[in-house]
C-alpha cells in the first residue's frame, strides 16, 4: 500500500499542469519575499537595540529606513510597503514610549511612517524600473547574440552553397555547419516529402519551394527549437538557390550536349555527302565505263585500279566511322600484352607509300609497355601518314623518343606549315580539319588516335610552339618489366 501511494504521488506530480507549476513557483517567491522582509526588519531591530544606549530611538529609526530601502531594491514596491509598515510597528512597539503599546504619542511618529512609506514607494518604483531596464537589456543582448550566431550560420551556409557543385555535397556541408553552430552532436539536411527523424532528433521543416526538405538536429543542441525554426526559412531559400543552380547547370549541359550532337550530326552528314560520295561516284563511273564496248586492255586496267583504290578508300572511311563510334560509346576493348614500341612504330612506317622520307631516330632499347599492339600500330600509322601529307615535298618526317619521368614517349615531327593557335585545342575533335577546310581527309584520324591511346592507358599531346612544324607525342607509363627482359 505504501508503494502504491508513492506511485500515485509521483504520477500526480508528473501530471501537474503548467498553471499549477506556475502557481507553485509564485507561492515560493512570495514566501521568500516575506522571509526577506522579516529578516531585514529583524536585523534593523537588533541594530537599534544595540545602539539605543548611545542615541535616541527616534534617531536610530534610520536603520529601519535602510531595511526598507534594501527590500525595495531587491523585492519592489509592494514588499517595501510591507517592510515600511512592519518597521514602523516594530519601532513603535519596542522602542517608542510608551513601549509595548501600538500607540502614536507624537506627530514625529507619523512623520516617520510617512517617510518610510514614501521611501518605500519611490525606491521600490525606481528599483523596479531599473530591474525592468536591466531585464530588457539582457533580453536585447541575448536576442542580439542569437541573431548574430544565426547570421553567422546563414553566411557559412551561403558560402557552402556558393562553393559546392553537387546538391548532396552542399546539403551535407550545411548540416555540418548547423551541427557546429548549435553544438549538436549531429545535424543533417534531407530532401524528402515525409519527415523521418531518428529517436534523438528534432525535425524542423524547411521553407523550400522546389522540393520538401527537413532539418534534423540532435536533441543535445544548445539552441532552443524556436531558434531552429527561425533559421528554417533562410536555409530553405538557400537550398532553393542550390536546387535552381543545379537545374540550370543540367539544362546548360543538356543544351551543350544537344549543340555538340548537332555539330556531330552536321559533320557526319557532310562526311556522308562528300567523303563517301566521292569514292562512290568514282566507283560507279568506272564500273559504267567498264561496260563500254571497245575498251583497250590499258583502259580496262586503269578503270580497275580506280575501282580498287576508291573501294579501299571507302572501306578505310567506313572503318574510321566504326572505330569512332566504338570510342565514343567507350566500347574499345584493348587486348593488352607486352608491346615493343620500336617494333610497333617500325611496322606502321613500313605500311606507308614507298619513297616517303623518314628520319627514324627511335632508340631500339625502349622499355616494354602493356598495350594492344594492333591499335597502337593504327595510331602511329595515322600520325606518320598525316606528317608526310602535311610536310613539304622532299622534306623528311622525324620519329624520335625516349624515357623520362616514369614514362616512355614517341614523337612524330613534321616540318609543315603548322597548326594555327586558335585551332590547336580542337585538333583531337572528330571531323575537325585542323590545317584548313580544303585539306583532304575525313578529320577522324586524330580523334581515333586519341581514343586508342587513352583506351590503352596512354596520353597523346600536341607539342608545337611555332607557326611551322608540328609534333605529336604519344606516351605511356613504364610498368615493371617482365623478368625475361634484361
Amino acid at each position: 500500500m505504501e508503494l502504491l501511494a508513492k506511485v500515485r504521488s509521483a504520477w500526480r506530480t508528473t501530471l501537474r499542469t503548467p498553471l499549477e507549476r506556475d502557481r507553485t513557483s509564485t507561492v515560493r517567491a512570495r514566501a521568500a519575499g516575506a522571509t526577506e522582509i522579516v529578516v531585514a526588519v529583524a536585523l534593523a531591530t537588533v541594530g537599534v537595540a544595540a545602539l539605543q544606549s548611545t542615541a535616541s530611538p527616534t534617531g536610530l529609526g534610520v536603520l529601519y529606513l535602510l531595511a526598507v530601502l534594501t527590500v525595495a531594491i531587491r523585492r519592489g514596491e509592494l514588499a517595501a510597503l510591507a517592510a515600511a509598515l512592519l518597521s514602523v510597528i516594530t519601532l513603535n512597539y519596542l522602542f517608542i514610549t510608551p513601549r509595548h503599546r501600538l500607540a502614536i504619542a507624537h506627530s514625529q511618529d507619523v512623520v516617520e511612517l510617512v517617510v518610510f512609506l514614501i521611501a518605500a514607494v519611490v525606491v521600490g518604483r525606481l528599483a523596479a524600473a531599473g530591474r525592468q531596464r536591466a531585464t530588457e537589456s539582457e533580453s536585447r543582448a541575448r536576442l542580439a547574440a542569437a541573431r548574430e550566431r544565426e547570421a553567422t550560420l546563414l553566411a557559412e551556409a551561403a558560402s557552402a552553397v556558393a562553393a559546392g557543385h553537387d546538391i548532396q555535397a552542399q546539403l551535407q556541408s550545411i548540416g555540418r555547419r548547423v551541427e557546429s553552430a548549435t553544438g549538436a552532436s549531429r545535424a543533417r539536411v534531407v530532401l524528402e516529402s515525409v519527415p523521418s527523424p531518428r529517436a534523438d532528433e528534432i525535425a524542423v521543416p524547411l521553407s523550400t519551394r522546389v522540393r520538401t526538405g527537413w532539418l534534423y538536429v540532435c536533441t543535445d543542441a544548445e539552441w532552443p527549437p524556436a531558434d531552429l525554426e527561425r533559421i528554417s526559412g533562410p536555409l530553405g531559400r538557400l537550398i532553393d538557390v542550390a536546387l535552381e543552380r543545379e537545374r540550370v547547370a543540367e539544362q546548360a549541359a543538356e543544351t551543350e550536349a544537344a549543340r555538340r550532337a548537332e555539330v556531330a550530326k552536321t559533320a557526319i552528314l557532310h562526311t556522308i555527302s562528300h567523303d563517301l560520295r566521292s569514292p562512290l561516284t568514282a566507283i560507279t563511273t568506272a564500273g559504267s565505263a567498264l561496260a563500254t564496248v571497245g575498251l583497250t586492255d590499258d583502259e580496262r586496267g586503269e578503270l580497275t585500279d580506280v575501282i580498287q583504290s576508291e573501294g579501299a578508300r571507302l572501306a578505310r572511311l567506313v572503318d574510321d566511322l566504326l572505330d569512332l563510334s566504338k570510342i565514343q560509346a567507350r566500347a574499345v576493348e584493348p587486348r593488352a600484352d607486352w608491346c615493343d614500341l620500336h617494333d610497333v612504330v617500325a611496322s606502321a612506317a613500313a605500311q606507308l607509300v614507298v619513297g616517303s622520307s623518314l628520319d627514324f631516330g627511335l632508340p631500339p632499347d625502349l622499355p616494354l609497355v602493356r598495350a594492344d599492339a594492333a591499335q597502337l600500330e593504327r595510331v602511329f600509322s595515322n600520325l606518320i601518314e598525316n606528317a608526310i601529307k602535311f610536310s613539304p615535298s622532299g622534306a623528311s618526317v622525324r620519329i624520335t623518343g625516349g624515357t623520362g619521368g616514369g614514362r616512355v614517349t614517341v614523337r612524330v615531327i613534321d616540318t609543315g606549315r603548322g597548326i594555327p593557335p586558335q585551332h590547336r585545342a580542337h585538333v583531337f575533335e572528330p571531323f575537325f580539319r585542323g590545317r584548313g577546310a580544303t585539306d583532304s581527309g575525313s578529320g577522324l584520324g586524330l580523334a581515333i588516335c586519341r581514343g586508342f591511346v587513352e583506351a590503352n592507358g596512354g596520353r597523346i599531346t600536341l607539342q608545337t610552339g611555332t607557326d611551322r612544324g608540328t609534333s605529336f607525342a604519344v606516351s605511356f607509363p613504364v610498368p615493371r618489366q617482365p623478368e625475361t627482359v634484361s
